[in-house]
C-alpha cells in the first residue's frame, strides 16, 4: 500500500515548477487580444502579466471544480464502494476509480479497509481508507482549499518575472502586437501616423530646442482624428517616432519624452575622451579586502549591472579627474541607485542645486556609463579632483538633486600635478580649497589642458601605474602609497578602474602590500 503524501496539498499554479515551465499558449494570445481591446489603450508587460495570471487561477479553479463534479474527494476515514470515481488532491488532483478491496491492519492502528484504484494514466495504487485515525487529508474542507488560495497577486510577487519574459518574447513574434516602450498594444488598433505628421513633429521639437517633450505636448499639434481616443492617439504616435531615426526617447521615467538627435549634445552622441578607459586584462585573484575597497570607490568600469540594486534616496561620490574634465559624474552603483531604473541608450532629467534652487539639463548614457551636464557646475563651484559630490532624489521623477560639502575658502598644502618632459610630476604646494576633500584623493591641477599630453602617448594600466607610482611615494617619508592616492593620481593618465590597478599591484611582482591598502616598492 502507498503511503500518502505528507506535504501540504498544493494546486498546480502554486508550485514553482509550474511557473518555470511557463509558456504562453494560443488561448493565452486570445485572452491578451481581448484584454487590450477592452482596455482600449496600451498595456505594460507587467498588468498583462498579472491578467494573465489571474486568467490561469481561474481556468485552474473551474477545472478542480469540475473534476470534483459527481466525484468523491480521496479522505482516509472514509469508505468507497468498488466503481467509484475518487479525486486526490495531494497527487496533483489525479482521478482514479476503486478496482477492489481488501482487510489491512496495523500494529497501532488497528483494522482498516484498503483500496485498490487505477488511475487514469493506467496506474494502480493501494490507499487506507475507513481509518479513523488522525490524518491531515481527514481534515480537508473543500470550501477553505479554494478561499485559502494565493491571490494572483501574490503569484505575481513570486513568479512575475518569469511570467513577463515569456510573455515579452512570445508577444515579439506574434505580428498581431506591437512593442511601445514598455507597453504592448494591438496593431489593428493603431491610428495612422503618416510623414506629415512626422514632419511637423520633428517642426514642434525644432521650435522646443530638441525637446524633450511628452507625447502629449507633441499630439497638440499633430491634429489626429478627434474620435480616436488620447491614448491610443499617443500609443500611435509613440510607435511613429520611434520607427523614425530623427528621433529618440529618453524619458526618465515611464512616460515617454522624445528628443531630435540632430540637436543632442555631441557628449552625449559619443564618449568624451577623457572617459574612454584603457583595462587591465587580468586574470588577478584579488583578495577580500581589495575587493571591498573596490566596491568602496563605486567606480562604474567595475560595476556589475546583473547585480540587483536597492533604491537609495542619496549617495555620496568622490569626484576623479576624467570626470572633472568631462563634466560628468560616474553612472555608478551609487548613482544607479538613486536614478530611476533605465535601460535607454539616453535618458535626460534635470539637475537642481540644493543651494542655489537653480536647475540646469543633464543626461544619462548607458553605453559609456556617465552622466553630462556638470562642465558650468563643477566650474561655478570651484571643484577639484577629490571633492565630495553629493545626489539626491527629487520630488518628480526626472529631478536629481545635487550638492557638494561645502567650507570657508582657505588656503592649504596640497597634492598638485604638472606635466614636465612629457611626463608626470606631482609635488606639494599651497592652492586655495572651496570645498571638502577626500584627502587621499584630492589632486590639484592648475593647467587641466597640459594633461592632454600624457593621453595623447598612449599607455596601458601597467605603464601608467609605473609612471605614477614613484610620483606619489616621493611625498611621502617612508615612501608608502595607499591605493586611493594611486587609483586618484593613475586617472589623471589613462582612464581606469581601481580593479584594473589593484590587479596590476597583485601581478606585477614589482609592488609590496604593507597592510591597510598602502603598498611600497619592492
Amino acid at each position: 500500500m502507498d503511503a500518502v503524501p505528507a506535504h501540504l496539498i498544493h494546486r498546480p499554479t502554486e508550485s514553482q515548477s509550474y511557473w518555470s515551465a511557463f509558456a504562453v499558449a494560443a488561448d493565452d494570445v486570445e485572452f491578451l487580444c481581448s484584454y487590450i481591446l477592452e482596455s482600449g489603450r496600451p498595456c505594460s508587460i507587467q498588468k498583462l502579466a498579472l491578467a494573465l495570471i489571474q486568467r490561469r487561477v481561474e481556468w485552474e479553479n473551474a477545472e478542480l471544480r469540475q473534476r470534483w463534479e459527481g466525484r468523491s474527494v480521496y479522505q482516509p476515514k472514509r469508505r468507497y464502494a468498488v466503481g467509484e470515481q475518487l479525486v486526490f488532491p495531494a497527487l496533483q488532483f489525479a482521478i482514479g476509480r476503486v478496482t477492489a478491496k481488501r482487510p489491512g491492519r496495523h500494529p497501532d492502528g488497528g483494522e482498516f479497509e484498503v483500496i485498490r484504484v487505477v488511475f487514469d494514466d493506467g496506474q494502480e495504487r493501494e490507499f487506507a481508507s475507513d481509518y479513523p485515525h488522525p490524518h491531515r487529508l481527514n481534515q480537508l474542507d473543500l470550501t477553505a482549499f479554494f478561499a485559502q488560495a494565493q491571490s494572483p497577486e501574490a503569484l505575481y510577487e513570486a513568479h512575475g518575472a518569469q511570467v513577463c519574459a515569456a510573455l515579452n518574447a512570445a508577444l515579439e513574434q506574434n505580428e498581431e502586437f506591437i512593442r511601445i516602450g514598455n507597453e504592448w498594444f494591438l496593431k489593428a488598433m493603431m491610428a495612422e501616423v503618416n510623414v506629415g505628421h512626422l514632419n511637423l513633429a520633428e517642426a514642434v521639437l525644432d521650435m522646443a530646442n530638441g525637446g524633450p517633450l511628452t507625447t502629449d505636448v507633441i499630439l497638440r499639434d499633430l491634429g489626429l482624428p478627434a474620435e480616436i481616443g488620447q491614448k491610443v492617439q499617443e500609443a500611435s504616435l509613440n510607435a511613429a517616432l520611434a520607427a523614425d531615426s530623427r528621433f529618440e526617447e529618453i524619458g526618465l521615467d515611464n512616460k515617454p519624452a522624445w528628443f531630435l538627435r540632430r540637436l543632442e549634445p555631441p557628449e552625449v552622441l559619443a564618449i568624451p575622451e577623457a572617459l574612454r578607459a584603457t583595462r587591465f586584462p587580468s586574470q588577478a585573484v584579488l583578495s577580500d579586502e581589495m575587493l571591498a575597497l573596490i566596491r568602496e570607490l563605486d567606480d562604474e568600469l567595475d560595476w556589475d549591472e546583473s547585480t540587483p540594486i536597492a533604491p537609495a534616496q542619496s549617495a555620496t561620490l568622490v569626484l576623479i579627474f576624467p570626470h572633472l574634465r568631462a563634466g560628468t559624474l560616474g553612472w555608478s552603483r551609487k548613482v544607479a541607485a538613486v536614478l530611476p531604473p533605465s535601460h535607454k541608450p539616453r535618458i535626460a532629467f534635470r539637475f537642481r542645486d540644493r543651494a542655489s534652487r537653480q536647475s540646469f539639463a543633464g543626461w544619462g548614457v548607458r553605453e559609456g556609463r556617465y552622466i553630462w551636464g556638470l562642465s558650468e557646475w563643477f566650474n561655478t563651484n570651484r571643484l577639484t579632483a577629490g571633492a565630495y559630490v553629493e545626489l539626491g532624489r527629487g520630488d518628480l521623477a526626472d529631478v536629481i538633486w545635487i550638492d557638494y560639502r561645502r567650507r570657508r575658502p582657505k588656503r592649504e598644502w596640497v597634492r598638485v600635478a604638472s606635466v614636465r618632459d612629457g611626463r608626470l610630476y606631482l609635488e606639494t604646494a599651497q592652492r586655495p580649497v572651496y570645498c571638502e576633500v577626500d584627502e587621499l584623493m584630492a589632486v590639484f591641477v592648475d593647467d587641466p589642458r597640459s594633461l592632454a599630453a600624457l593621453r595623447e602617448r598612449p599607455r596601458d594600466v601597467r605603464q601608467a601605474v609605473r609612471e605614477a607610482f614613484p610620483e606619489v611615494a616621493k611625498l611621502s617619508p617612508q615612501g608608502n602609497v595607499h591605493v586611493r592616492t594611486l587609483y586618484a593620481v593613475v586617472n589623471l593618465i589613462t582612464r581606469c578602474s581601481p580593479a584594473d590597478v589593484l590587479a596590476v599591484l597583485a601581478t606585477s611582482g614589482a609592488y609590496v602590500p604593507i597592510g591597510d591598502h598602502y603598498w611600497h616598492m619592492a
